[in-house]
Order: C-alpha cells, then structure tokens, then sequence
C-alpha cells in the first residue's frame, strides 16, 4: 500500500513539534534577551526539509495612515511542488528616528522584525519568554578544573565533560541542534 501524502497542515504540524528556538541572545542596553531572525531560520531548515516543505520570504511596503509599514509575507509549500501553499504575514513599521542607524538600518530592522513574526505566526513558535532569561542569576561557569555536566537549552541533550578546555572545544562544532546554546547544570 502507497504510503498516503501529507497535507500541508499536517506538516506543520511536524516542523510545530519539533522546533525550539531559545531566546539566547542577550540585548545588555535594554536587558532583555531574545531570539534573531536568523536563529528562527538556522532552527526551521532541518525541520522543514524533514517534513519536506520550505518557505520563501518577501516584504511589501504599505502605508497606514500616515505611517508606513514593512509587511512581511512568509510562504509555505511542499518541496516536490504538490498540494496547496500557505502564507501568513506580519508587519512592523519603521521607528521615526533611531539613533545611531541610517535610513536603510531601519528599513532592514523593520523587515527582518516582520519577517521573524511571519516565521513565529506559521510555526507557532512561542513567544513567552524562555525560563533561564528571566532569572536574575548569573549563569554558571565550568569548574576551572575536574568534571560537570552542561545541557543545551535549545534542545535539552545533557552532556558530561571531563575538564573546561574539554567543554570550550565541544561548543566549537556541538552538532546536536540547529542553534545550541549552553547551561553548566
């Protein structure tokens, strides 16, 4: 018996469950921390080609108003081209004025602010605040010498590490998930 296709909901579905994207990034003049549109992209694209769908983005300029707006439209659809497509759009409007940036620097920040709201909308990829950001501790720092254990918050693998020179070396190449970023337990 052929195995039945997907429907495009369904996958999803299966990009939904199985993608994490931390807010490991830290913004220290506004202390918040965050996630990047790349980090988004960087976690959908092993999901994605897993359930065998990609997605294309675009922006369009609209005005509301008297302000105008970067709306961004992300566009889902099967790799091989069968089944329908779905789209989802978000928008974000340029700030008036922002130190410190030009006028393309502000267009760019509002394009990719919509087009990482388009990709958090499609894949409902959560926009609580991740537990170990709002703690107001310090995150821990390998022992100078003897054995710990470090978890990846991305994607919750624990490992064992012998020494910190040990650990420093994993964390060039991890290979255990798209965007790891590193706890000492």
């Amino acid at each position: 018996m052929a195995e039945e296709e997907m429907t495009l909901s369904q996958a999803i579905a299966k990009v939904q469950r199985s993608v994490t994207v931390p807010k490991a990034r830290y913004n220290a003049f506004a202390k918040f921390s965050y996630r990047s549109f790349e980090d988004i992209v960087a976690a959908l694209k092993e999901p994605c080609k897993e359930a065998g769908v990609a997605f294309t983005l675009h922006d369009n300029i609209c005005k509301v108003g008297d302000r105008y707006y970067v709306e961004a439209t992300c566009t889902l659809f099967f790799v091989d081209g069968h089944g329908e497509k779905k789209e989802f759009k978000a928008y974000a409007r340029e700030a008036e004025h922002k130190s410190g940036s030009d006028d393309a620097q502000v267009t760019g920040m509002a394009s990719s602010y919509a087009r990482k709201y388009a990709l958090c909308g499609l894949f409902a990829i959560d926009g609580q605040s991740d537990p170990d950001a709002l703690s107001d501790k310090p995150e821990k720092e390998p022992p100078e010498s003897g054995g710990f254990t470090a978890k990846c918050k991305a994607c919750g693998t624990a490992y064992a590490f012998e020494s910190k020179e040990q650990y420093e070396e994993f964390k060039k190449h991890p290979g255990c998930c798209a965007t790891p970023t590193w706890r000492v337990l």
